[in-house]
């Protein structure tokens, strides 16, 4: 096809883009897996042909802007977590920390700014609250109304000026509209960022934000914005080996410093007597007990079930936690030593934990995208595309998913990161 032809066929792949992804947004429901599949199919195969062959900046942005605007329509369809931030929000401003008590434990109080369809709503009920006090900021927020879709609307005009913020950090950091079309576009970032509420998308900006002051030399800036990304999400801790190694002692001290001071001031309000127990016992649920679409956890518990008859979770969940931290500990030393970027040590080591964990959501994903376009990996861009699948298990009597479909998404993914790995390893000799 000429290329005169294929610019042709943009207008139609925006308007492909733009329905396909607010139908699979705001039409459709987690169980309905066949429309699913195929929405996200062809918004995928929309945003591939528009990122490789549209060079407008300004085009780009406002392709993006238009379909997220769309997604304010309606209620996140494919994620209920939305529910638990209206439910902490209006703790808080009844003056009741959401660490210090389950939600079982205040069905009987008036809490006239909420809506009670929340509670009915919420899963993992009888488990304290394990989101950061920074986020429960926004939730508080989103709560001075109690219409949910204008709650709702509230929280997704933040992740909607963090997605765009964070475009401009990655023009900022590498000036290739290819790049920043390929972020700010993806549909799995469009519909589990401003679509589901999920804060990555936050968490994502500050990291960008982050970088963009240590490409300034700007220390004291990235370690405050190092620190508030600690604050939306606890993952990022995963970052700190590597930045021990990639800065002059000095530098990364300081850094440091800054961003575990920031984090620790944002702590304060989880620190009452009830939290150690409760939220303790809500991570200890997560580590121990939740699985779901994961990869080298399930093979290793394949074998559990082999030689035990039994589910290992308990004890393989907190093993595999301690190899984790012990290869992207070696990893960020490594990666150190061999001159790779600071962006490649950190796709490493988030990487390394997600394919050790017992849990990935779709949205866990996200953050591999940005630092994957910064550092020249794909695989995360392959990666946001089959971990949708994970979504076709859903029906209306619960959760299933075939092992088919997580295998295709793994021998996919590593069939990516061999053949990445393959061509830089050529490119060296």
């Amino acid at each position: 096809m000429s290329l005169k032809k294929v610019f042709k066929l943009l207008p139609l792949m925006y308007l492909i883009f733009v329905l396909s992804i607010f139908i699979l947004a705001t039409a459709l429901n987690r169980s309905d897996a066949i429309g699913l599949f195929i929405l996200f199919n062809i918004s995928f195969f929309a945003y591939t042909w528009i990122c490789k062959f549209e060079y407008s900046f300004k085009s780009i942005l406002v392709l993006g802007i238009i379909v997220r605007c769309l997604l304010f329509y309606d209620l996140p369809n494919l994620s209920d977590d939305f529910y638990r931030f209206f439910w902490d929000g209006a703790l808080i401003h009844e003056g009741i920390n959401p660490y210090s008590l389950l939600p079982t434990q205040v069905t009987e109080l008036d809490l006239p700014k909420f809506s009670h369809k929340a509670l009915a709503q919420l899963n993992s009920s009888s488990y304290a609250t394990v989101y950061p006090p920074f986020n429960q900021f926004f939730f508080w927020l989103s709560t001075f109304t109690v219409q949910p879709l204008l709650s709702v609307g509230i929280l997704r005009i933040f992740l909607f000026l963090t997605d765009i913020s964070s475009t401009f950090l990655i023009y900022k950091l590498r000036p290739r509209t290819t790049l920043s079309s390929w972020f700010f576009l993806n549909p799995l970032l469009i519909i589990e960022g401003v679509g589901n509420i999920h804060f990555e998308s936050m968490m994502i900006f500050f990291l960008l934000l982050a970088l963009y002051f240590v490409s300034k030399n700007k220390f004291v800036k990235a370690g405050f914005a190092w620190g508030l990304t600690f604050a939306t999400k606890f993952i990022p801790l995963l970052f700190l080996p590597a930045l021990v190694f990639y800065y002059k002692r000095k530098f990364s001290w300081v850094l440091i410093s800054i961003a575990l001071l920031v984090f620790s001031i944002t702590l304060i309000p989880m620190l009452t007597n009830q939290f150690s127990e409760k939220t303790f016992t809500s991570l200890k649920l997560y580590f121990q007990h939740f699985e779901f679409n994961a990869s080298i956890y399930f093979i290793l518990r394949a074998f559990g079930f082999w030689f035990k008859g039994y589910n290992i979770i308990e004890t393989l969940g907190p093993c595999m936690a301690f190899v984790t931290l012990f290869l992207i500990s070696f990893g960020a030393i490594f990666l150190y030593y061999s001159k790779k970027s600071l962006e490649t040590a950190l796709l490493y080591s988030l990487t390394i934990y997600l394919l050790m964990s017992t849990t990935i959501h779709p949205w866990y994903i996200l953050t591999l995208v940005p630092l994957g376009l910064l550092s020249g990996h794909w695989y995360p861009v392959i990666w946001s595309f089959t971990v949708f699948w994970s979504y076709f298990g859903y029906d209306s009597a619960g959760y299933d998913l075939p092992i088919w479909w997580i295998l295709s998404e793994y021998i996919i993914l590593f069939g990516a990161i061999g053949v990445e790995l393959k061509k830089k390893y050529a490119a060296l000799i």
